[in-house]
């Protein structure tokens, strides 16, 4: 059962953890994302709507860069700082994802992310 681990933080800098663990070049899980220009590596508050939209375009990048897509998503788990606004992340997140592949996934809400952050997106999926 070979294991790859990805750092995405500059060289360098240490984090403690992996952002990417690739399983028997097969499954990928990524660690949560947040709302961050992946070019400038700079944070981009805004509203929870907006904030899903970056992260899960920048999830969708991430997986292409790495041999997967949206559609091959089985798992995610969603952290809400607010939880009364799962229904407008909810709104934007079905977006993201054919209607019949959505993939299994938990919701938390009313837990503290990094800064004003109000999504955190973590997601295990499959290469195509």
């Amino acid at each position: 059962m070979p294991l790859e681990h990805i750092t995405f933080a500059p060289e360098g800098e240490k984090s403690p953890y992996s952002d990417l663990v690739i399983l028997d070049n097969r499954e990928l899980h990524l660690s949560g994302l947040i709302a961050m220009d992946l070019d400038t590596e700079e944070l981009r508050y805004g509203t929870v709507t907006e904030e899903t939209r970056l992260i899960l375009n920048n999830l969708s990048t991430l997986l292409e860069r790495h041999g997967s897509d949206m559609d091959h998503v089985v798992r995610a788990t969603v952290l809400l700082s607010d939880f009364s606004e799962r229904d407008e992340m909810n709104a934007e997140y079905v977006r993201h994802f054919h209607p019949r592949r959505l993939p299994a996934r938990l919701c938390f809400g009313n837990v503290g992310l990094h800064g004003k952050c109000k999504v955190e997106i973590a997601v295990t999926a499959v290469k195509r």
